[in-house]
């Protein structure tokens, strides 16, 4: 058979196309490296374990720290004493926030309160000291001595005897909350 020039022409150009484009994608053959030593086999074991008992575990005992003792209550009173109503129990004489039969405390701010055996508020007189904090009873009362209001009291020992609440400015006796 006899090939057309034409046809000819076709082939050539298409193996020529066909060359470029093998050369523009530059296909290369892939390249063999070969290595020098030999990659190890690691063997692989495989262990089991199997149950043959359960065993329930026992709580490990806890360092819980001990209960605290309850502390004794303070004499301080937890209320503002100060919030207790006044009044004027006795004319030409300072206010008072106590009644008989309230508790009072020496407040811790004045000093220990002076107990007398008598109304009048001498040095001459004084049984015995009330310190601060300490809770006294209203027995009695109010007189007034000198403006100040006087109170008859028993403290916690039994001891019984007269001494001032305030001057109406300061109050050394402070009311505890009834109960």
């Amino acid at each position: 058979m006899k090939m057309t020039i034409r046809r000819k022409t076709h082939l050539i150009v298409a193996g020529a196309m066909l060359w470029l484009a093998v050369l523009a994608c530059r296909i290369e053959p892939p390249k063999i490296v070969l290595q020098d030593t030999a990659t190890p086999i690691v063997e692989t074991e495989v262990i089991t374990q199997v149950v043959t008992q359960i065993i329930t575990p026992t709580p490990r005992p806890t360092n819980t720290p001990l209960p605290s003792p309850t502390p004794f209550p303070s004499p301080t009173p937890t209320w503002d004493p100060m919030s207790a109503p006044i009044y004027y129990p006795l004319p030409n004489c300072v206010a008072s926030r106590l009644h008989i039969g309230d508790q009072a405390m020496v407040s811790w701010i004045g000093g220990p309160n002076a107990i007398r055996w008598g109304l009048d508020l001498h040095e001459d007189n004084i049984l015995t000291y009330a310190q601060p904090g300490s809770i006294l009873t209203i027995l009695d009362g109010p007189w007034c001595s000198h403006g100040w209001i006087v109170w008859f009291v028993q403290m916690a020992d039994g001891t019984r005897g007269f001494t001032p609440e305030g001057n109406g400015e300061e109050y050394w006796l402070v009311p505890l909350p009834r109960q």
